[in-house]
């Protein structure tokens, strides 16, 4: 049995720059009532990813904080305006007992909890987990209040609104929309994925065949279609492939590694439609780090360090074999390093022209 570590030890617990986790995560759910709050509060804010993109460790071990030590976490929260926070501290009740500032500190952080899940989207779990908030109305006030004052949000968090479809909740979300609607780009996408949550009602399904006419019609206009028709492929109402090669291999079977790389993404479903880039090892930089070597995307040539000039993306495969040349290399790939939405005779066309045996128009 291990002993009660002593007050004294408990501090320096809290205060190492390079603490034990394990021993950390452990004394923070156990804090005693007389702990030092501003020190408590640091070590527990120490579990907050400074990026805001996960919440799941500071939501796991920090939910048996005493109530001075809460307060203490939220004061130094109080000027973070990550979406996430900001739902932490609207959902806290600071006015009432500290028994009440307790349990709401604890639902507010299972509330975190059940916004950062690795769930499939459509899944029963996570559709259980949005539907929970959704039908909690201090956690759904505080979500409509971030989503209102945040352009930022996570999907998660809009989907929580369109479960719920109350007009405040629609209020929140119509800015959103109305931002993708203007730009166009993936923001449009990804609200558009918001319909396998929704309640279907008439406000929210006309929101919704709004979304999905001005997708069809901006991947109907995709350059990347021109593309499929000046290669011979028809009129697809969807094209896409990748491709990744590599160049320069070193070692053996066992252990092989590859000096230069070749990326290549084609998708008439995306707003950035294109993307081509080459990169190669620098042997002056870190051990195994690559720099690019050529950029190109569907606005145009942004990285050129090979001097290869524009390039239109009929003629991709001859910058590829240009690039090669200069780096005195030569790209590896096979029909199953080219993933597509294309089948038989036509997925086998497309692979003739990466590989430049089979020129457009020919």
């Amino acid at each position: 049995m291990s002993r009660r570590r002593a007050p004294e030890d408990l501090s320096v617990l809290l205060g190492e720059t390079e603490p034990d986790w394990e021993r950390l995560t452990q004394a923070l759910k156990k804090l005693p009532e007389g702990v030092d709050p501003v020190l408590a509060a640091g070590a527990a804010l120490r579990l907050l990813s400074e990026d805001g993109s996960s919440f799941w460790s500071f939501g796991r071990h920090c939910q048996q904080l005493p109530a001075p030590v809460i307060r203490a976490v939220l004061e130094r929260l109080a000027g973070d305006v990550r979406p996430g926070v900001f739902f932490l501290r609207e959902s806290v009740d600071l006015e009432g007992s500290d028994e009440s500032l307790c349990a709401s500190w604890r639902m507010a952080l299972q509330g975190l909890l059940d916004l950062d899940v690795t769930y499939g989207w459509g899944s029963k779990q996570r559709k259980a987990k949005l539907r929970g908030l959704a039908e909690n109305p201090v956690l759904l006030q505080s979500l409509q209040t971030v989503v209102v004052a945040s352009e930022e949000v996570s999907r998660d968090m809009l989907a929580v609104l369109t479960i719920d479809a109350s007009e405040a909740s629609l209020d929140a979300l119509i800015p959103h929309v109305e931002r993708a609607v203007r730009s166009q780009g993936w923001e449009l996408d990804r609200l558009e994925d918001l319909r396998t949550h929704a309640r279907s009602t008439p406000a929210l399904d006309a929101l919704f065949e709004r979304m999905e006419a001005l997708l069809q019609a901006r991947r109907a206009r995709s350059p990347a279609l021109e593309l499929a028709r000046a290669l011979g492929l028809g009129e697809p109402a969807v094209f896409w492939f990748k491709l990744y090669a590599t160049g320069g291999e070193e070692g053996d079977a066992r252990s092989m590694t590859y000096r230069h790389h070749c990326h290549l993404s084609v998708d008439s479903r995306a707003p950035d439609w294109l993307s081509f880039s080459m990169s190669s090892w620098d042997p002056e930089g870190e051990p195994g780090g690559s720099v690019p070597v050529f950029d190109l995307d569907g606005t145009g040539l942004q990285n050129d360090t090979l001097g290869l000039g524009g390039c239109e993306a009929t003629r991709i495969p001859e910058w590829m074999a240009r690039a090669a040349e200069r780096l005195r290399t030569e790209w590896r790939f096979e029909q199953s390093s080219v993933m597509t939405s294309l089948r038989g005779r036509q997925r086998t066309r497309l692979y003739e022209w990466l590989r430049g045996r089979n020129p457009p128009g020919k």
